[in-house]
């Protein structure tokens, strides 16, 4: 992976990183996977790393990505949406506990 650009964002708290990363032969990385290799680019904790966006083309092995590196938890919960499987999770677990809470 290459970091190409970084912006700083001092009202938000936030980094915003531009990289490139190489995957030959191989299928797009995963999310947590470019996360990682983030955190440990910037010596930060995986944490505080938001995959904003993921850009492929069909059969090129390069993938552009733009993420957010947030100062603390506080501001990534403050200005980051939840995606659509994390939000579902939590939707599910409050189901699972008002459940288990009225059969006591």
């Amino acid at each position: 992976m290459k970091i190409t650009q970084k912006t700083e964002s001092p009202l938000l708290n936030r980094t915003r990183i531009y990289a490139t990363i190489d995957h030959n032969s191989k299928s797009t990385p995963k999310r947590s996977e470019i996360k990682k290799s983030i955190a440990n680019e910037l010596k930060v904790k995986e944490d505080l790393v938001s995959i904003r966006h993921i850009f492929s083309k069909f059969g090129q092995p390069k993938s552009k990505i733009i993420a957010h590196v947030y100062k603390s938890e506080k501001d990534l919960k403050l200005l980051e949406t939840p995606k659509k499987k994390d939000a579902k999770k939590v939707e599910d677990d409050k189901e699972e506990k008002t459940k288990e809470q009225s059969t006591e």
